[in-house]
């Protein structure tokens, strides 16, 4: 296509007289096309002379998106933007009307044709490859590479190669056809996450205690104290003791005052304040609405955990409203209830006090009895819940079922990562130092699926006294104390994390450490080494990443091909997955990347460990069964 390879904006522009000349564009837009197209060189610092080049052809979209924000931070209206985006998708059009022509006089490659030849050496894939991964026939996708130009009902195929690709919404289906001859199609993941549809549903209708009186914040720090000092004053189950650290990815505020005590964050304070916040809240839910219809001033205290009647009929709540599921959060609220009135060191048992607080209406005559019935309940409950089996309303390797059905799920990443590096911004500047901290993120979470507590709070210092390291012989390792991992009572208790970083990604530290880090705000105010860009933080606020999980469920969502999105987690599952497909039955090797005990490697990846036996049998008879 050297025809056209040399076009400039020039020549482009007078291409765009003969349009007006020859009455295919009105001559009153053509002022208004011009003005557009400066103003849009400008901002590229580009001139008339200046090649068109990849501008209006490739990088069109990501340069339309630049200037579209460039637009904002001048305070553009909306209205403005929009006719912007129009005038210049008319020059995208023109070249592209231009290229077609030009293939067609020198016997090249279309546009599009050229595009997909492009995107197949940049994936370092085959035809039937790209096709299989896709969903399109190899007979049409091979048609197209050769030449032949896709008819309107082949949108939806080319809108998934969009997607695959992670390209812009209609980038491939413009160079296609003629902008009027196609619509737009929506281009978001086709996969559907019942899960996630009904939390969308239920999180509108929302119930936790909202305002908290200073009686039931008091009686509250009172009883993260009680299950975290180290001599209390009243008894306590030598298991029932809840630790206080000073790892923490966020600072104490009015907000998340319920999970500090004494300056410390208290991890599980933060997940059984849900149990009480929303179990008050039930009660103070309107009855037409299924709740207790109780006024709000009144059930401010704990004191209501131990009222058997109002917790038989939360947890009925609670399974209706989760489609008839009994799920964890049930099984939870059961145990708590049962702690909290243990006959010998249940915290209400011992704190008779407190029924002076509940309303005279539902006052107990003897504190003791009612706290015994509540536990008497409880324990039935968490018995009959545990035989019947708890339902998981949700099921959370449903993201990425096709990406774990695959011989290789790690595969997945691996294109993943190919099509973040195909979208490096350019410009240079911020946007290229998120764009290298994104891939790095994603590829040390590929080589070390940690959770998103400890990437937050993974330190780099140049005395390699931080988290990542790097040795004398070049390797780069993360070391990370057992106490600062969610499971320090389990399989970390042992032992403290210090694993290899595998060496793709050596190269990705070295350079975002030297040459990019330091471009992010706060490089030089604190030792983490992910840290957020100016718009993904509160104003003010310097410490770690707090959107940290929100941003991997964009990158998956946009670059991991047929997933609706992901946070960390999904990362495990994905690596734990890949090793035992690779080596089915090395629970060990896979407990040891994981950091997890075995047992608990086994029951999360049963539907891998059922089918190791009828592997191995087959293995055995192979010969046999190569002769049926």
């Amino acid at each position: 296509m050297s025809a056209v390879s040399s076009l400039n904006f020039r020549e482009l522009s007078e291409e765009m007289n003969l349009r007006v000349a020859k009455g295919e564009v009105p001559a009153s837009a053509l002022p208004n096309l011009k003005s557009a197209l400066r103003a849009f060189l400008t901002s590229f610092g580009l001139s008339e002379d200046s090649s068109v080049g990849s501008i209006l052809r490739r990088a069109y979209y990501r340069n339309l998106r630049l200037h579209v924000e460039r637009l904002q931070a001048e305070g553009r209206e909306k209205s403005y933007i929009a006719n912007r985006k129009s005038l210049m998708g008319k020059w995208c059009s023109l070249v592209t009307h231009l290229d077609r022509v030009a293939a067609a006089t020198t016997n090249c490659m279309t546009p599009f044709q050229s595009m997909l030849h492009e995107l197949l050496n940049q994936s370092q894939t085959t035809i039937a490859g790209l096709a299989r991964a896709v969903g399109i026939s190899k007979s049409t996708l091979g048609g197209w590479v050769r030449g032949t130009m896709p008819n309107p009902r082949a949108i939806p195929s080319l809108k998934r190669l969009e997607r695959f690709f992670a390209m812009a919404p209609d980038a491939l289906v413009a160079l296609a056809f003629e902008r009027k001859s196609f619509k737009p199609v929506a281009s978001g993941p086709a996969v559907n996450i019942q899960y996630r549809e009904r939390l969308g549903r239920i999180t509108k209708d929302a119930f936790r205690l909202k305002q908290v009186s200073d009686s039931l914040a008091q009686e509250w720090s009172e009883f993260v104290i009680h299950k975290t000092e180290k001599l209390p004053d009243l008894r306590r189950y030598s298991r029932g003791v809840w630790v206080a650290t000073d790892l923490v990815t966020e600072a104490e505020t009015a907000k998340n005052w319920y999970c500090y005590t004494k300056g410390k964050y208290v991890p599980t304070a933060h997940i059984t304040w849900g149990h009480v916040a929303s179990f008050l809240g039930w009660l103070s839910r309107a009855r037409e609405l299924g709740g207790a219809g109780l006024a709000c001033c009144d059930v401010q205290t704990l004191a209501w955990f131990s009222n058997k009647q109002m917790s038989r009929r939360y947890m009925k709540w609670l399974i209706a409203r989760a489609e008839d599921k009994v799920h964890n959060g049930v099984l939870d609220f059961a145990k708590f209830v049962a702690a909290l009135n243990h006959p010998q060191h249940g915290y209400l048992t011992q704190m008779p006090e407190l029924q002076e607080r509940l309303p005279e209406a539902h006052r107990p005559a003897v504190w003791r009895e009612a706290c015994e019935e509540a536990y008497a309940w409880a324990s039935e409950m968490k018995k009959n819940l545990a035989v019947a089996g708890i339902e998981h309303s949700r099921e959370p390797m449903a993201p990425i079922k096709s990406v774990l059905e695959l011989d290789d799920p790690l595969e997945a990443v691996a294109d993943m990562t190919t099509r973040m590096k195909s979208c490096r911004p350019t410009t240079g500047g911020l946007d290229e130092a998120v764009w290298a901290r994104d891939l790095l993120l994603i590829k040390l979470m590929a080589s070390n699926p940690l959770r998103a507590k400890n990437m937050k709070l993974l330190t780099y210092r140049s005395d390699n006294s931080g988290n990542l390291y790097r040795r004398p012989d070049g390797s780069w390792f993360i070391r990370i104390e057992k106490r600062a991992f969610k499971n320090a009572k389990g399989a970390a208790k042992t032992r403290d994390y210090d694993m290899p970083v595998n060496r793709v990604v050596w190269s990705d530290i070295e350079r975002y450490l030297n040459a990019y880090r330091p471009m992010l705000p706060d490089a030089d105010k604190v030792d983490y080494v992910f840290l957020s860009s100016s718009d993904e933080k509160p104003e003010g606020y310097v410490g770690t990443w707090k959107s940290l999980n929100r941003r991997i469920f964009y990158l998956t969502r946009r670059y991991l091909w047929d997933c609706p999105g992901i946070g960390s987690h999904g990362f495990r599952y994905i690596i734990g997955t890949a090793t035992l497909k690779k080596a089915p039955g090395a629970w060990d090797a896979a407990a040891a990347v994981l950091h997890d005990e075995v047992e608990t490697v086994k029951a999360h990846y049963a539907h891998l460990r059922s089918s190791d036996g009828g592997n191995y049998v087959h293995t055995l008879l192979d010969s046999a069964f190569a002769r049926m």
